[in-house]
């Protein structure tokens, strides 16, 4: 049977679904580390969507209510995913514990399905129980709540049978599918997805130059029965030039469809404020993992802090280190060498990545300081977790009574011996399937603007600001007037400007339109030296327009038949040292828009992504057709013999 219809496929579904039980509890992971930020993120890119943004980038209730473009440094696809939920009507929280729920579950399923093409159904089911049940991934769902790193297990073991099938047996349609599988990982978790296209890359490399070894041996071995001259170095070139040629078609297609959020996030980074995400609690080089938490059985919900004394778990897992351990006995008896040169690949891998979370590892990560970008070394554990399923599944890759090794396409079977398995893998996880689910606490919630900002000065959490801040700001008028039970009406900083000496007016403002990304307001200045000030931190992408009042004789303010035509963009100046945005206007009467824009960097990412997943769709939907196209021509041809 197909993969989707296996008995093993659906066995492996059901011994899946206990991981999600502690979400079918009332109430929300409150008190979990990055819970309030995950459905806070939803409610800021759920009020952008409303707003008609199809693809938000600017957070506008983030510190304080000044804004924050948390959406275009931050990869998208976990908030696109409960975004679907929140408009199928369930709430925030709820929609936020469904993804999760399903994240915990396909997880398992893409492992199953990569794991059964390589070594059997057997095996798919022993990697999907592993990766599910893995303290690691149970710690991401319950402990950290961390959202978008649960997320991207879904995508890592595609992701990995991409590149498998890229260097071992490459085809049109696999490399397309890959590289929706890459995308959608960059799109999830961007500095992970980055850590691992680099141990892809070296998954590549290692096939192919142990490839190339043969090919260099039975060159040899033809120049000597031949007599003729080797020619093994150019042969070995050609070939590895040739077969790279599919790795790197996944990675380049990969980078099409999530250039809309990755050129952005890489250029224009650097204009936030940086070390909000990198020092404090963020700073990297006092949470390395002692060796004996890589095997404590202690488990708890509190962070991670300096030393060994941390009320979390950093384990390895009883079940995926013993048979980790196991599979060193059983890969040499293995007959496929691609299959050999894989699971070793990840054997020698996962002790690497261990090793990298421990404090003897300090001087690396000193020498690769880009790999500090994760901020914990224990956040590795990601990149060690689908090997350690792979590998410890090879045990159900058995001989069977004639000694021959059962292959992907062999019928669901487990020798009797193993039958318990599963069992003792989904038990070994059971002590971890702990949440704490409660009720907000003032300072949390409910979710709405005003819980926002109440959690936002208590944890001093979605505070991010922009270069131009040099004065974090610790609180606002805006805050101060949601919490009192009224909503933010306007960001204008003064809507009047009066002469104290004669008492005329030298500046008015009236704003009569607001949302997540623009405001509109009416302008009157007495004179050039007026300027309106909006309680937003300046950002690219932010534009002032001005417009022509077509009436400005009329007593009302009401802007239908006022507002004219486009007169010309006025420059923005952030004030020092809040990075609030400050436009000169001209004297007289006049309408102001500000909103905020597309930068050339952000449209281009936007049409490059458009053309890749256009290129990919047409791609696959041509070589879904071509059998159908291929029997009409034959049968066309038939006829015509006849």
């Amino acid at each position: 049977p197909t993969p989707l219809l296996s008995p093993s496929f659906w066995l492996t579904l059901l011994l899946s679904l206990p991981v999600i039980g502690p979400l079918l509890q009332p109430g929300y992971m409150w008190g979990a580390h990055d819970a309030r930020s995950a459905v806070y993120f939803l409610f800021q890119f759920d009020k952008g969507i409303r707003d008609g943004i199809w693809y938000p980038r600017w957070a506008p209730d983030f510190a304080f209510g000044y804004g924050y473009p948390m959406f275009n440094i931050y990869p998208p696809l976990s908030s696109y995913a409960g975004e679907l939920f929140v408009w199928l009507g369930f709430g925030y929280t709820d929609a936020v514990k469904i993804v999760f729920g399903l994240s915990a579950i396909l997880s398992g399923l893409t492992m199953y399905l990569f794991a059964r093409r390589l070594m059997g159904p057997a095996a798919g089911l022993i990697a999907a129980l592993l990766y599910v049940y893995l303290p690691y991934h149970l710690f991401d769902l319950y402990v950290r709540a961390a959202l978008a790193e649960s997320v991207a297990f879904v995508f890592m073991p595609l992701v990995m049978w991409a590149f498998y099938a890229a260097v071992t047996r490459p085809t049109l349609k696999g490399i397309l599918l890959g590289a929706l599988a890459y995308a959608a990982l960059l799109f999830t978790h961007s500095a992970l997805g980055i850590l691992f296209t680099l141990v892809m890359g070296a998954f590549v490399i290692w096939q192919l130059s142990a490839f190339g070894f043969q090919l260099s041996a039975f060159s040899r071995q033809r120049s000597t029965v031949s007599d003729q001259p080797s020619t093994s170095r150019y042969s070995r070139f050609t070939l590895h030039s040739s077969l790279f040629i599919a790795p790197a078609a996944v990675l380049g297609l990969g980078l099409g469809p999530s250039a809309v959020f990755l050129l952005p996030a890489l250029t224009e980074q650097r204009f936030v404020r940086l070390d909000q995400w990198q020092g404090g609690r963020y700073a990297f080089g006092k949470d390395f993992v002692e060796f004996f938490q890589l095997f404590s059985p202690h488990w708890g919900f509190g962070p991670s802090i300096a030393g060994p004394n941390d009320d979390a778990g950093f384990q390895i897992g009883l079940a995926a280190f013993v048979l980790f351990l196991i599979s060193f006995l059983l890969v040499p008896r293995l007959q496929n060498k691609a299959l050999k040169l894989t699971l070793r690949f990840y054997q020698f891998l996962t002790p690497l990545i261990l090793f990298l979370m421990l404090p003897l590892s300090g001087v690396i990560w000193q020498k690769l300081a880009f790999l500090q970008a994760i901020q914990f070394p224990w956040r590795l554990m990601f990149l060690a977790a689908p090997g350690l399923a792979l590998t410890g599944a090879v045990i159900g890759r058995m001989k069977d009574e004639g000694g021959r090794m059962k292959g992907a396409s062999s019928a669901f079977r487990l020798p009797p011996s193993a039958f318990i398995l599963p069992l003792l893998i989904l038990l070994s996880g059971f002590p971890y399937l702990q949440a704490e689910l409660r009720a907000p606490k003032p300072t949390e919630g409910p979710v709405d603007q005003a819980g926002m900002f109440r959690f936002q000065q208590s944890s001093d959490e979605l505070t991010g600001s922009t270069a131009w801040v040099k004065e974090l700001p610790r609180w606002s008028s805006l805050a101060d007037a949601v919490i009192a039970g009224g909503k933010i009406k306007s960001r204008v900083a003064q809507s009047e400007v009066w002469d104290e000496a004669h008492q005329t007016p030298l500046l008015g403002v009236d704003s009569f339109e607001i949302d997540s990304v623009h405001e509109f307001v009416w302008v009157y200045a007495a004179d050039d030296q007026q300027s309106v000030t909006f309680y937003i931190p300046y950002y690219p992408g932010w534009t002032a327009t001005l417009y022509e009042d077509a009436a400005p004789d009329r007593q009302d303010l009401y802007p239908d038949g006022r507002i004219g035509k486009a007169i010309t963009t006025l420059p923005i100046h952030p004030t020092d040292p809040q990075g609030w945005m400050r436009v000169s206007v001209p004297a007289g009467k006049h309408f102001l828009e500000l909103r905020f824009k597309d930068t050339p960097v952000r449209a281009a990412g936007k049409w490059i992504s458009l053309f890749s997943l256009i290129f990919v769709g047409v791609g696959l939907l041509l070589l879904q057709l071509k059998p159908a196209i291929l029997k009409r021509k034959l049968k066309y041809r038939n006829s015509n013999h006849e």
